[in-house]
């Protein structure tokens, strides 16, 4: 599906490559052209390095958990010399109500997606500055944007990973390293169990697979996104901001506030669209544009 777009001599390294949309992501970037490297905490990333390679591709394995990313970029420099892409997609979910979740839990789905992605950028960043650019695509979910019952840890973990792709986007840009998120909608072992028959023939993992490589290509300009994607379709989503409420400092009560709230969250009147965290400044010093 992605042939059209080649990635010759790019060095894309997956995190979580070994199955589900980390593998199928892997296999198309091989197709495609690219110097692939595998990581994942199993013997599945070695077999899909050397499915890779049967395919006529360069790639290897590391076989590393995602929270030691320095292992996953080392292998990627020793082997190849440099790294242009990075997909962050390993991830576990420990779903329980949060009256029965306990700390372990909480920790361990927190730890690998948001500690997994902060050792991965951190040690594949120095390596894109220094070379003039870089494309990073992190994994989100729904359940960050919008929770979801049962998945406190794994919608504050992915929540966590939005702002983090935010501000690697704001900081990154000058130096042309890149950073988006997916928001992917596919049957893998994560979504087995809770997709029904229908989700299960519409998702596949290779609808979802053109998106993400087209946001890690280095001819892409895409930066500070997150898009959803799945069954084909894919969509961008941003902040929408009410009009508001203002009440002079006389007037400003618990009361008075409670009194107007449908004004404070009703979309009717005038919205804007924030994209900083000056423009939520300006807004409260009643600057908005």
């Amino acid at each position: 599906m992605a042939s059209n777009l080649r990635f010759d001599q790019q060095v894309i390294v997956v995190a979580g490559g070994g199955n589900g949309l980390g593998r199928q992501y892997c296999l198309d970037l091989a197709r495609s052209g690219a110097r692939v490297v595998v990581g994942g905490r199993g013997t599945s990333a070695n077999d899909v390095a050397a499915e890779l390679r049967a395919l006529g591709a360069e790639a290897v394995s590391c076989v590393a958990d995602v929270r030691d990313g320095s292992a996953l970029i080392a292998r990627a420099v020793d082997a190849f010399g440099r790294i242009d892409g990075l997909i962050v997609n390993a991830g576990v979910v420990r779903d329980r109500s949060f009256a029965k979740m306990s700390e372990d839990e909480w920790q361990e789905v927190l730890s690998i997606h948001v500690n997994g992605a902060f050792a991965c950028v951190k040690a594949a960043w120095p390596h894109m500055l220094a070379q003039g650019g870089g494309r990073i695509v992190l994994t989100t979910s729904g359940a960050g944007l919008h929770g979801n019952f049962g998945q406190a840890n794994y919608a504050a973990a992915k929540g966590a990973v939005i702002g983090f792709m935010q501000t690697l986007a704001i900081e990154g840009a000058a130096k042309n390293v890149l950073c988006n998120a997916i928001a992917p909608m596919a049957l893998t072992g994560m979504t087995e169990g809770v997709f029904d028959e229908e989700m299960k023939a519409a998702l596949d993992t290779a609808l979802v697979s053109p998106f993400v490589l087209a946001l890690v290509h280095s001819s892409s300009r895409e930066n500070g996104a997150v898009i959803e994607a799945g069954g084909g379709w894919a969509s961008r989503l941003r902040w929408q901001r009410s009009g508001g409420l203002r009440l002079p400092k006389t007037e400003l009560t618990a009361g008075a506030v409670l009194a107007r709230w449908n004004e404070v969250v009703s979309f009717e009147t005038a919205v804007d669209y924030p994209k900083s965290t000056a423009d939520s400044l300006n807004a409260a010093l009643g600057k908005r544009s």
